[in-house]
């Protein structure tokens, strides 16, 4: 039932002089976020599934299709580097789900045309997103379409899912942190699904040349009592068509319509005011609702006005932006699942996790190879274990392949012998147990949790080159 509750509201397009950064980020997310690509490997002469980081092929298409913080192979997903298309048949609503939505964030803030996230039959708020991309890629995003509010209203409006979608869900989106305020936005979907007209404190009653001066606000009420009259006087017969030709034409046509003796007032107020503001005032004259109203006009609506006042964009510092790790949005009371990701920064490791880095140090200088492990049984043996004893995840190539390069090197055969004593311990109180029996029967359903953490932790040390130095020596 929540497969598709994330999903995207029209067309994404990557500018191209952004696609580049816009791939190497969406690479970013997928590896940081534990997204794979599972594959096998021969390895001493068996066929075995490990896991890679996704990666383009030659035509520029990544493929993906497991999350290692689930444990979890779901069908093959796709991004397309060329297009920037993200094809999603197995989304899921935990990790692998979460890590497509924060890429859809992506898609939304660097698209140049409107595109928006959606949960279920509204726009979705994109805050907590990208306080976790923040976290993750050090970079700062912002939404342009959604600070047009009244665009982003008549967008979602023409999308027949998505045609339930009121100005209040639109307000409920926009990210007052993320993209500027746009009055002139604002006030074209204020209130417009209310059949009644704000009063303003102080209605204006100036000139037409002091309209220019004169707020949205009141400029709406204004219109309304313009139109009122012409019904009361039973003069507004000939004003449905001229609004159908005001209401798109543009700003040149529009300020010609302005001198119009009767209607002209009103195509003076559309220099300063989105379409929407005055279907409302007369969708409320005539007692009518917004919507049936702009679809019986069978308009598009302009959109270029006067704008009589930039509107001006608070900015937000860098260091004062939210962020939101992502360990903890995954529900990870620390980062022990991530000593993969381990640069220079200080990770908030368990003290479970301290000791074991403190124990592997000073076992691995202990092992003595006093026999010569076949490097390639010993990877086969670890490979089937992880996965059949132990419910790790699945092993990343990587790790492989390294130790297939260096088998003839003593430092990789210690760090072997010590990753099995990490697999094999307390099986030495089972004597009269095979190990897989011991640890089957018997070990498996008594050990502490942290212990299957640690094992995929340690295989995560050895891909670390930088810290598997500074702890193991090699």
């Amino acid at each position: 039932m929540y497969e598709n509750l994330y999903k995207m509201a029209g067309n994404v397009a990557i500018p191209e002089e952004k696609r580049e950064e816009f791939n190497q980020h969406v690479l970013q997310i997928l590896y940081k976020g534990g997204i794979r690509k599972t594959e096998q490997v021969e390895l001493d002469g068996k066929s075995v599934t490990v896991v890679g980081r996704p990666v383009p092929d030659q035509q520029g298409i990544v493929s993906f299709d497991y999350s290692i913080f689930e444990k979890k192979k779901r069908e093959t997903a796709t991004y397309n580097t060329n297009t920037g298309k993200l094809i999603i048949p197995d989304k899921g609503y935990r990790e692998f789900g979460l890590v497509m939505s924060l890429i859809m964030t992506m898609q939304e803030a660097y698209s140049k045309g409107q595109c928006y996230l959606m949960s279920k039959d509204k726009p979705c708020r994109v805050d907590g997103y990208v306080a976790i991309i923040k976290g993750m890629l050090g970079i700062d995003l912002d939404f342009s379409h959604r600070a047009k509010m009244w665009d982003m209203l008549l967008f979602l409006k023409n999308i027949e899912e998505y045609e339930n979608v009121t100005a209040e869900i639109i307000w409920d989106a926009y990210s007052f942190d993320l993209c500027p305020f746009i009055p002139e936005q604002f006030f074209a979907v204020y209130s417009i699904d209310s059949k009644e007209i704000p009063i303003p404190e102080e209605p204006f009653c100036g000139e037409k040349n002091e309209i220019k001066d004169a707020s949205a606000g009141k400029l709406k009420y204004y219109v309304y009592q313009i139109i009122c009259r012409l019904v009361e006087e039973k003069r507004e017969e000939g004003l449905e068509p001229f609004l159908k030709k005001l209401l798109d034409a543009d700003l040149s046509g529009r300020k010609a319509l302005a001198e119009d003796r009767v209607y002209g007032t009103i195509a003076e107020v559309s220099l300063y005011v989105l379409p929407s503001v005055i279907v409302h005032a007369y969708g409320a004259a005539l007692k009518r609702d917004f919507w049936d109203v702009w679809k019986a006009l069978g308009i598009k609506g302009y959109s270029e006005i006067i704008i009589r006042k930039r509107a001006r964009r608070d900015t937000v510092d860098e260091e004062e932006r939210w962020i939101l790790p992502f360990y903890k949005v995954i529900l990870r009371q620390n980062e022990d699942e991530f000593l993969e990701f381990w640069e220079d920064e200080i990770l908030h490791f368990s003290e479970d996790m301290k000791a074991c880095l403190s124990d592997w140090e000073q076992r691995f200088q202990r092992i003595r190879l006093e026999e010569e492990p076949d490097i390639e049984n010993y990877l086969v043996q670890i490979v089937a274990d992880l996965d059949r004893d132990w419910g790790c995840c699945l092993v990343d190539k990587a790790f492989i392949t390294e130790f297939i390069e260096h088998k003839n090197e003593d430092s990789y055969k210690k760090a072997l012998l010590l990753y099995r004593e990490i697999m094999d311990e307390d099986t030495a109180y089972f004597p009269e147990l095979t190990k897989k029996q011991a640890i089957r029967w018997m070990i498996r359903q008594n050990r502490y949790e942290f212990d299957f953490t640690a094992m995929s932790a340690f295989q995560s040390l050895l891909t670390n080159h930088k810290h598997r130095f500074e702890i193991l020596g090699f």
